[in-house]
């Protein structure tokens, strides 16, 4: 026994030591209350874009250190030693998902294999388990049920109804028998069971799992409110930037216009028809408007330079009388 346990060893050792040579990004999944059909489905799935690998942890952080120590250590040897093992983040029940391919592609593998599951008595809600508010369809008789968790109810029309939502389960928190039994008599399945990503391990970087989370469209929003704060940051204290210039540019152009609307002069670049006529053909448009920057102070100066725009504008001479 003790032979063939030690070929099985140093059959996962040398395993183990292919994987980290071939592969970059290591994802750490907790794969609690995983059922094996599901690792069998993620296996199957991930052929050709990763693998994934279980065994003991101490095994595991064994390798990783040896690696880091050997003489041919790479910096990613040693940046997966220092910021995976010595932080402790190699703990629990834990799998390593080694791959190349984009996050995006593994997260959906992960998510397309998770479960729905009954909350059972002594398991750890992964999730908040809200009951709604509403008619349960359930007799007077189980009343004591919703009594023994605090939830409002009445009944109406013979069926018990629950007044307004609670919460029941948090996240973390450990099932008891009142909170299963009602939620099985409610028929509700609030827990999905799956791979959960705890830590990320990508070109010597560790990220957590909620970096999975942010899309193009986050990072693309994000990029476009800072700019339209630095335009405005800009406009307000007349430093020119290139993404203010053109407002710039476009309102020197409409203090012209106005200049033109009150003594009737014309721009010769411009051709021969008068402002007034550009403007109301539609060739004359506005600056687009730039966001205003939140704060009082910023607010109040800029209505203050609209109103002296105006006045400015209209220089006293009654154009519009």
């Amino acid at each position: 026994m003790v032979g063939e346990f030690s070929e099985k060893k140093v059959a996962y050792i040398e395993k183990m030591g292919n994987l980290l040579s071939t592969y970059n990004r290591l994802i750490f999944c907790s794969v609690d209350n995983v059922q094996s059909q599901q690792m069998h489905s993620i296996r199957k799935e991930l052929r050709g874009k990763g693998e994934m690998l279980m065994g003991k942890n101490t095994l595991m952080r064994k390798v990783i250190k040896d690696r880091s120590e050997a003489g041919d250590a790479t910096s990613l040897d040693k940046q997966l030693y220092e910021k995976i093992v010595e932080q402790g983040s190699l703990v629990g029940n834990l799998g390593i998902l080694f791959t190349n391919e984009e996050f995006d592609i593994i997260q959906d593998i992960i998510k397309n294999n998770r479960i729905q599951a009954p909350a059972r008595v002594g398991s750890i809600a992964p999730l908040d388990v809200i009951i709604p508010a509403g008619n349960t369809g359930l007799e007077p008789g189980t009343t004591s049920f919703f009594q023994a968790l605090q939830l409002n109810t009445k009944i109406v029309k013979g069926a018990v109804e629950i007044v307004t939502e609670k919460k029941v389960l948090a996240v973390g928190e450990k099932v008891d028998n009142s909170t299963a039994v009602l939620l099985q008599k409610l028929k509700i399945k609030p827990f999905f069971y799956g791979l959960q990503i705890s830590n990320i391990f990508d070109n010597g970087e560790v990220y957590g799992a909620d970096v999975l989370e942010l899309k193009d469209d986050f990072f693309s929003s994000t990029l476009k409110s800072c700019i339209k704060n630095l335009t405005c940051l800009s406009l307000e204290t007349g430093i020119s930037i290139p993404s203010s210039f053109p407002h710039t540019i476009s309102h020197g152009f409409k203090n012209l216009v106005s200049i033109c609307l009150a003594t009737e002069f014309t721009f010769e670049e411009y051709g021969a028809a008068s402002m007034i006529d550009a403007i109301k053909s539609g060739k004359v448009q506005a600056a687009p408007e730039c966001c205003t920057i939140n704060t009082t102070d910023a607010t109040n100066t800029q209505v203050e330079e609209e109103q002296a725009d105006e006045e400015d504008e209209d220089m006293g001479l009654g154009l519009f009388d």
